[in-house]
This record gives structure tokens, sequence and C-alpha cells, in this order.
């Protein structure tokens, strides 16, 4: 009689890869968090009332 031997589920490669993807997710944030723009406004240098 043959038996079949139980496999092992294999949930431990898309459980590393989710928090492979999670790293990268949450360093990318960190990366941008800090870093804003500078907002540049152009003013005319003389104004004209009228």
């Amino acid at each position: 009689m043959i038996h079949n031997e139980p496999k092992p589920s294999g949930f431990a490669f898309p459980l590393i890869l989710v928090l492979v993807v999670m790293a990268a997710m949450i360093g990318g944030l960190a990366m941008t968090a800090g870093h804003t723009p500078a907002t540049r406004v152009w003013v005319p240098a003389t104004s004209t009332a009228l």
C-alpha cells in the first residue's frame, strides 16, 4: 500500500515576500517623510497700484 506523505503547506515563501514588501514600503515612506519640496512663489519686484 502506498501512503502519501504529508507535504508542507509552503506558507514560508509568501510570508517572507509580504514582509520584504512591507519593509520596502515603510523604508520608502521613511525616506520621503522628512523631505518636503520648497514652495516657490513669484512676487513681482514692483507692484502697480490702480
